[in-house]
């Protein structure tokens, strides 16, 4: 059985791949939503709730579906530290994606729709790559990174924690970007970039450092 943890546009949309892979949604929790219907299918509760459903179910898998990596992160440790032995982080795989050979996934990921990972890569726990994102080979992904739509990784990229990288961007190959750094929708990174900065343009310019969050 599979809850979603977040109701917002990415948990409807997380929702609606669960629902067309035939997977067993039981439904979301969500902290700022009041309980019934939604979408397709049923806000549950607050998260606070969480451990009680567990408690009337054999197991249970979550996702977190915010698209906010630090969101993502906090949520996750807030879920961790009620320490629930019948509940784990599920790995959503949409039907359309596609992994290759050696690719290993972490727990809590989401590979959305014709997602690639082409041969050799490493995806962390509680990544998003969304839409059409690509990861070609030999390409680390660090933990509660977000991949966003049709952005590409080339060859041997290394993404620290936490990163973001928006739509339409591409990383050349063999670059290294810090944790918790931003990569702005369209930009080119042709240049390692350090953590805690976001970085726009072609080729992708630093236009601010925002540092990098506190652990929660």
């Amino acid at each position: 059985m599979l809850v979603i943890i977040g109701a917002g546009g990415h948990g409807a949309e997380v929702a609606a791949y669960a629902q067309d892979m035939g997977l067993p949604l039981a439904g979301a929790f969500d902290d700022g939503k009041a309980a019934g219907p939604w979408h397709v299918t049923t806000l549950l509760g607050r998260l606070d709730s969480l451990a009680d459903f567990c408690a009337g179910h054999a197991q249970v898998e979550y996702i977190t579906a915010f698209g906010s990596n630090s969101t993502r992160r906090l949520m996750v440790r807030r879920i961790e530290e009620m320490k629930i032995t019948n509940l784990s982080p599920a790995v959503l795989r949409h039907s359309t994606s596609w992994a290759g050979a050696s690719v290993t996934v972490g727990a809590g990921t989401l590979l959305a729709p014709n997602t690639l990972a082409t041969t050799r890569a490493r995806i962390g726990a509680h990544c998003i790559l969304n839409v059409k994102a690509s990861v070609s080979h030999d390409c680390i992904v660090e933990d509660y990174c977000n991949i966003n739509p049709a952005a590409t990784l080339c060859g041997d990229v290394h993404l620290g924690e936490g990163c973001y990288v928006g739509a339409g961007a591409v990383v050349i190959e063999k670059r290294t970007i810090g944790a918790w750094t931003v990569v702005g929708a369209g930009a080119v990174v042709t240049q390692d970039l350090p953590p805690g900065v976001t970085a726009v343009g072609v080729p992708a310019r630093i236009i601010k450092r925002q540092g990098v969050p506190q652990q929660p």
